[in-house]
């Protein structure tokens, strides 16, 4: 069994989509991030990085989101991750998309306008806002282009990529954005939304 050690972020929703789509057996243990939990000297021999979602696999651990959620599918020997090698660098070139440019911008919107606030850091910095609402419109323009085609990012399968996508994207939940020019994105985010895995990954952080 696993351990998956996270907070309701991003990062550690991608490792849950993924442990919940494969049906994993994982217990889920919640860290505190604003009372330091993840600072513990504890904590920090499973990731001396002191962040999460960390995954302990009987007496070792793996830490970054990406490289959890391939083990994960490994292990399940699932389709989440295809065995043919060139469909599997299409999924690491999208979990690199998002992981360098749109979900980094996302993340920033997320950060600076539900994160500080609930934290109480202060308000937003109009210009971090600026700068990731201009790329991140930019960005989805071209998912939008990409899922006019494909049903999911890769062709018609869901894979890693769907998943770790959606954690990023649904971060527009809770921020003002418009789905108006993003049609496309708004169809494929809706099919992700109502799947079982998606719903039992959420009641689990809360």
């Amino acid at each position: 069994m696993y351990r998956l050690y996270g907070f309701s972020t991003q990062n550690t929703l991608k490792t849950l989509y993924v442990l919940e789509e494969v049906g994993a057996d994982y217990e889920f243990q919640y860290m505190n991030l604003f009372k330091g939990e993840h600072k513990t000297e504890s904590f920090l021999k499973l990731n001396p990085m002191g962040k999460v979602p960390v995954l302990q696999i009987d007496d070792d651990s793996l830490f970054e989101s990406g490289a959890i959620c391939r083990y994960v599918a490994n292990q399940a020997r699932s389709s989440l991750y295809p065995e043919d090698k060139l469909l599997r660098a299409k999924v690491d070139q999208w979990l690199d998309f998002f992981s360098m440019h749109l979900g980094k911008w996302l993340s920033t919107l997320f950060f600076e306008n539900v994160i500080k606030e609930k934290a109480g850091m202060g308000e937003p910095d109009s210009e971090k806002c600026e700068e990731a609402n201009k790329f991140s419109l930019q960005q989805m323009a071209i998912i939008n282009d990409h899922l006019a085609k494909n049903k999911y990012f890769i062709g018609d399968g869901l894979t890693i990529a769907d998943l770790f996508a959606f954690a990023y994207i649904e971060q527009v939940e809770t921020f003002d954005f418009s789905w108006q020019d993003f049609p496309h994105v708004k169809v494929w985010f809706d099919s992700l939304n109502n799947r079982d895995s998606i719903k039992r990954a959420r009641k689990i952080v809360g």
